[in-house]
C-alpha cells in the first residue's frame, strides 16, 4: 500500500517526476517514425501512467474501451443498414444497452454505497428488519470523465454525427489518452482522432505557449489552490472549533477562499494537460473562461467546466426537449441537468444540493427577467455602466460561493452551521490573529493572495487578448524574462520551497 501510494504521488501533474515522464515522452514521439508508431508510442505511455496512478482498477478502463469500441460498431452497422430512415426499435435497444453498461460502471464503483445507504434508511423508516450491507468500492481515477466521453462517442455514432472507428488503437488512445484521463476535459472522440492520426511536426511557437500553459498551471495551483487549501480545510473540517462569538467571519473567508482554491486547482490543471498535450501537437478543447468575471449564473455556467454543461447541454438538456416544450418543461429541464451535474461530481446530499440550488439560480433569473426589466427602467439603470456590471459581477460570485459551501462541506449539518454563521459581522478576526490560526503564516497567507490577484489579472486581460499569443511576440529578452521569472517564482514560493506536500487535484476524486 506504502509503495502504491509512493508511486501515485511520484507521477501527480505538478511532481518532477511527471516532467521527466514528459519530456521523455516527448522526445521520444517526434523521433518515432509514422503517426501509426507514435499512437502505440502514446497509447502504451498512457497505459503506463493510468496504472501507476490507479493500479487496481486500470482492467476496468480497458474492458469499458473495449466493449464501447465493439459496441460503437454494432451500432453503427444496425444505422447503416437503414441509411436516412428513421431508428428502428432494434438500434434503440443497442444504444440503450451500450449506455446503461458504461453509466452501469460508473453507478456500481461511485453510487452504489449511496443507493444502500439510501435503501438502508428507507427500510429503517418502515421497520423492516432487512438491513443489506454494501462495501464502497475503490472508485477509479477519472471514471466520470472517461464514462461521459464514452457514452458521448456511442450517441454520437447512433445520430450518424461520427462513423464508428474502425481502429482498436487510435480509438483506445482517444479515451486512455494520459493528459485527460484522469480529469478530463471531456473531449469528444471524433474530435481528438484526426489529431492523433495526423503526423505532427516540431513546431518552437506551440512547444513555446505549450510550455507557458503547464507553467501557469503549476502557478495557479502551488502558489494559490494548495496553500488556500490548507486555510480551507482547517475551517471546514471542523466547524465547530470555530463556535466562539467572534469567529463567525472566518466562515466566509473559508468559502471565498474555497471559491478561489477550487478555481486555480482545476483551471491550473487544465493548464497542465493542455500544455502537456499540445507539446504531442493535440489541442485539447477550453475549459474556463474567466468564470468569476461572469455577470450572472447562467453567464458563469458559460464559462466554468465548459466541457461537462457543453456535455450536459447535448446529451441531456436538448433530448428532454431543452426549450421548445414550453417554460414548465424548461425549467423542469434545467433542474434535472443540474441535479445530474450535482449527483455527477459526487454521491452525498451536500452535491444534490449545490446542484439544485444552481439550478434555482438560472430558474429564478428567467422568471424574473421582466420584473429586472422593470426595475431598470423605473430607476433608470444605465447596464452598461461600469457601476452596474461591476454590481452583477459581484452578486454573481456572491451566489456561486454561497452554493459553493455544499460543495466543500463535509455534510449537510456542516453546511447549515456554517452558513448562517457566514453573515456574522465579526471584522475583528482580520487584526485578532484569527486568521494565522487556520494553518497558514503570514507571509504564506501574502503569497497566497498577491498570486491570486495576479491570476485575477490575468483572467481580466485575457477577456480582452490572447495573452500567450501576445507574449510569444515580444523580444525574446522578455520573453525568457517571464520564463525564468516564473519558473523561479514557483520553484521558492511554491511547493518546491514550502513545508508541505502538493495536495492530489480536487477533481480526481470525480
Amino acid at each position: 500500500m506504502a509503495v502504491l501510494d509512493r508511486l501515485v504521488g511520484l507521477m501527480q501533474f505538478t511532481s518532477v517526476a511527471y516532467l521527466v515522464f514528459l519530456v521523455l515522452a516527448v522526445l521520444a514521439y517526434f523521433v518515432l517514425p509514422g503517426p501509426r508508431t507514435r499512437a502505440v508510442w502514446l497509447l502504451v505511455l498512457s497505459s503506463a501512467f493510468y496504472l501507476l496512478l490507479s493500479p487496481r482498477s486500470f482492467w476496468i478502463l480497458i474492458v469499458v474501451t473495449a466493449f464501447a469500441y465493439a459496441a460503437g460498431h454494432v451500432i453503427g452497422a444496425l444505422r447503416t443498414e437503414r441509411e436516412g430512415a428513421p431508428p428502428r426499435m432494434r438500434d434503440k435497444l443497442a444504444l440503450g444497452l451500450g449506455v446503461m453498461t458504461v453509466a452501469g460502471t460508473l453507478i456500481v464503483f461511485k453510487y452504489l454505497g449511496l443507493i444502500a445507504e439510501v435503501g438502508n434508511g428507507l427500510l429503517q423508516t418502515l421497520s423492516l428488519p432487512f438491513s443489506p450491507s454494501v462495501t464502497r468500492l475503490l472508485l477509479p481515477i477519472g471514471i466520470s470523465f472517461w464514462t461521459f466521453q464514452t457514452i458521448a462517442y456511442l450517441v454520437d455514432v447512433y445520430r450518424g454525427t461520427t462513423a464508428p472507428e474502425k481502429n482498436p488503437l487510435y480509438y483506445a488512445l482517444a479515451v486512455m489518452f494520459f493528459p485527460i484521463v484522469t480529469a478530463g476535459p471531456i473531449t469528444r472522440v471524433q474530435n481528438l482522432l484526426p489529431q492523433l492520426r495526423q503526423r505532427h511536426r516540431f513546431d518552437y511557437g506551440a512547444m513555446q505557449s505549450a510550455l507557458l500553459l503547464i507553467g501557469r498551471g503549476f502557478f495557479k495551483k502551488l502558489m494559490v489552490a494548495d496553500r488556500l487549501g490548507v486555510f480551507v480545510d482547517t475551517v471546514f473540517d471542523s466547524p465547530y472549533d470555530h463556535s466562539g462569538t467572534g469567529t463567525g467571519l472566518i466562515f466566509s473567508v473559508a468559502a471565498l477562499f474555497f471559491a478561489i482554491q477550487l478555481y486555480c486547482d482545476f483551471s491550473g490543471y487544465t493548464d497542465i494537460v493542455r500544455g502537456s498535450a499540445r507539446l504531442f501537437g493535440v489541442e485539447l478543447p477550453v475549459n474556463f473562461r474567466a468564470p468569476y468575471f461572469a455577470r450572472s449564473v447562467r453567464d458563469f455556467w458559460r464559462r466554468w467546466h465548459i466541457t461537462l454543461m457543453d456535455w450536459l447541454r447535448d446529451y441531456v438538456y436538448i433530448p428532454l426537449g431543452g426549450n421548445r416544450k414550453g417554460r414548465a418543461r424548461r425549467v423542469i429541464n434545467i433542474m434535472v441537468v443540474f441535479l445530474v451535474s450535482g449527483l455527477w461530481h459526487g454521491a452525498g446530499i451536500t452535491y444534490l444540493i449545490w446542484g439544485a440550488l444552481n439550478g434555482a439560480y438560472l430558474v429564478a433569473g428567467d422568471l424574473l427577467a421582466e420584473v429586472r426589466a422593470y426595475l431598470v427602467r423605473a430607476l433608470r439603470i444605465d447596464r452598461a455602466s461600469v457601476g452596474h456590471r461591476v454590481f452583477q459581477t459581484v452578486s454573481t460570485f456572491g451566489l456561486v460561493t454561497l452554493a459553493w459551501v455544499f460543495f466543500r462541506a463535509e455534510s449537510l449539518a456542516d453546511a447549515a452551521y456554517i452558513i448562517p454563521r457566514m453573515f456574522v459581522p465579526t471584522v475583528w478576526i482580520f487584526t485578532d490573529g484569527t486568521m494565522l490560526e487556520q494553518g497558514l503564516s503570514c507571509a504564506e497567507l501574502m503569497i497566497a493572495l498577491m498570486s491570486a490577484a495576479i491570476i485575477w489579472l490575468t483572467d481580466w486581460l485575457s477577456l480582452r487578448t490572447d495573452l500567450l499569443m501576445h507574449l510569444n511576440r515580444q523580444h525574446p529578452s522578455l520573453r525568457w524574462a517571464v520564463y525564468y521569472g516564473l519558473i523561479l517564482v514557483v520553484v521558492v514560493f511554491g511547493h518546491y520551497g514550502g513545508t508541505y506536500d502538493a495536495a492530489e487535484f480536487v477533481y480526481f476524486r470525480f
